[in-house]
């Protein structure tokens, strides 16, 4: 009997140390789980900072139109922004800023120059932030008036295959088909001794052309053609958004660079024009902590305004 008992306690202590070590193990993989990153399935997804920016401004110089042809150089910008913004209008002639109305609308007058106008329009929100940005390339013709179906295509060959002639243009890559009936205007030949080349091997890939004529299926059928080779036309312009660091003195001032955290030097010379608020201002407006939007040139190793739009 006594060996009977010490076998069956035998055997519930073996049967108890089984159950704390198992116990033990399942506690001990309950608490590794509770360790472990969990994927937050059941929580909402927090929008980044990519899906809550404002939408962009595309499309919104409603006239005048790309490749427009116009008949007087006294124009009148036209569209709609997402909401009240700063519209800037730069040419490789003039620069223009003003302010949209509160429900984005804009009607901007501007002068332009004759012949071939570069147009490069930016958006700027109220917080100064840039909101959108448009090319565009438009032709002014006022004393003998172009059919009205007459489009311009410019910008600088791409290709040429037999007549036709790819251009790179501000908005894309067109079409322009020259035939015997275009009236080709070529550079002028530089002194040399050696043959002048004939007309049709005189384009070259690199050169600058300015197109007129009817379009059809995308093709400019070229009623004119015109090759520029040297001072080929462009926009040297650049756009800041600044603060102002020191008043104007000596026609020179500093500002803050708000896109690059840079100090910049501006001069100013007698075809500068400042604006303040939208009206016209005088070089004694330029003060310090003024924002500013300001289009300027580098030119002779100084940064040169061509327009200081001066806001609080």
């Amino acid at each position: 009997m006594a060996g009977s008992g010490s076998k069956t306690l035998k055997t519930a202590r073996n049967i108890f140390f089984f159950l704390a070590i198992f116990s033990s193990l399942v506690f001990a993989i309950w608490w590794l789980w509770q360790r472990q990153p969990k994927t937050p399935t059941d929580e909402k997804k927090q929008p980044s900072m990519e899906q809550i920016k404002p939408q962009k401004n595309t499309d919104f110089v409603k006239n005048p139109k790309d490749s427009q042809i116009l008949q007087s150089a006294k124009t009148e910008f036209q569209g709609k922004t997402n909401g009240e913004a700063y519209v800037v209008i730069v040419t490789n002639s003039t620069s223009t800023i003003d302010k949209s109305e509160k429900n984005g609308e804009f009607k901007i007058p501007i002068e332009l120059s004759a012949g071939l106008n570069l147009l490069e329009i930016k958006i700027f929100d109220n917080n100064l932030s840039p909101a959108g940005s448009e090319q565009k390339t438009v032709y002014v013709k006022e004393n003998e008036p172009l059919p009205q179906n007459w489009q311009i295509f410019a910008g600088s060959v791409k290709g040429i295959l037999d007549n036709l002639i790819t251009l790179t243009t501000p908005t894309g890559e067109k079409s322009v088909k020259k035939d015997t009936k275009t009236n080709l205007i070529l550079p002028s030949p530089i002194l040399s001794k050696k043959p002048t080349p004939a007309p049709d091997d005189s384009i070259r890939i690199g050169d600058f052309a300015i197109a007129l004529g009817e379009t059809k299926d995308e093709i400019l059928n070229a009623q004119n053609l015109e090759i520029i080779r040297e001072n080929k036309p462009q926009i040297t312009k650049k756009v800041s958004i600044a603060k102002i660091l020191t008043s104007a003195k000596a026609n020179k001032f500093s500002a803050k660079q708000n896109e690059e955290n840079k100090i910049l030097d501006f001069t100013l010379d007698k075809n500068s024009k400042i604006l303040k608020n939208g009206q016209s201002a005088k070089d004694t407006d330029i003060a310090k902590d003024l924002n500013a939007i300001i289009v300027y040139q580098d030119e002779d190793g100084e940064r040169l305004i061509d327009l200081a739009y001066l806001l609080p």
